[in-house]
């Protein structure tokens, strides 16, 4: 196995900018390239300057070279590069990993999992607009609406996913939850601007530390049995990722019609 590093270095003022924008290029097409085993995404504030580095774990050169080109030390950079970093490092470094522990496939699908996840709140999802694209210009007024009678109000459903996130999120900590704490359909406590704002910002938190979550699986965790469920840890994330497919075309629709 093969450990390809790169690093870069912006302004600490756009460090939680530039990680989103990683996440939502290079990382995801390490990930996806045929022969990469890994990817993570590290950072450390210096000073007034953050460091990135991007390490990705790969089967062998030929993967390598799938992702990087004709000449695998070249560092291979994307157009909103060069705003955020202070220089553009021409080359990468290349080391054989001599020892590891864990599955190897298993990371690749945790890897894999997480991003998936990561990417339907925030970046080029799969199915269509992730959901902070979906929320981001809905009022208030659109998010009480109800258009379908009898139907979910679109801020309803934003709260039904918030608490369904967290209980996913409980489960995969060992937590015993039959549903969320505030029920499965909660109403809003308030139909207010900063209500609305709140409720967003909770459902990114609680998708963010579902995703934090599976990005530590190992590969017994992924093999494992959920606590209290008759169910593997897989078998959890994977209906995460359908249950937050399923409301968000919901939440389209509900924005649509209001």
């Amino acid at each position: 196995m093969i450990a390809r590093s790169w690093d870069g270095i912006t302004q600490a003022a756009d460090s939680d900018e530039y990680a989103d924008y990683v996440r939502r290029t290079g990382v995801t097409d390490l990930a996806a390239t045929d022969g990469n085993v890994g990817v993570y995404l590290l950072r450390r504030r210096e000073g007034g300057r953050t460091r990135f580095r991007v390490l990705s774990l790969w089967d062998s050169m030929e993967g390598i070279r799938r992702f990087a080109g004709d000449d695998p030390e070249r560092a291979r950079y994307y157009p909103e590069d060069q705003r955020f970093l202070l220089a553009l490092e021409p080359r990468v470094e290349h080391f054989e990993v001599v020892a590891a522990s864990g599955s190897r496939a298993a990371v690749r699908e945790a890897a894999a999992l997480a991003e998936e996840l990561r990417s339907l709140a925030h970046g080029d999802a799969w199915h269509g607009p992730a959901l902070d694209q979906l929320l981001a210009e809905v009022s208030p007024e659109s998010a009480g609406a109800r258009p379908v009678p009898g139907g979910h109000t679109l801020w309803e459903l934003v709260l039904h996913v918030t608490g369904w996130t967290d209980v996913f999120r409980r489960r995969l900590e060992a937590e015993v939850v039959d549903e969320p704490d505030e029920g499965d359909f909660p109403a809003p406590s308030a139909a207010t601007a900063r209500a609305w704002a709140d409720a967003k910002d909770r459902l990114s938190k609680a998708h963010e530390r579902l995703v934090a979550r599976v990005a530590a699986l190992s590969d017994p965790d992924l093999d494992g049995r959920v606590a209290g469920r008759d169910y593997t840890v897989r078998f959890l994330v994977r209906g995460a990722i359908r249950h937050t497919v399923y409301h968000s075309g919901q939440i389209g629709l509900l924005r649509k019609l209001a």
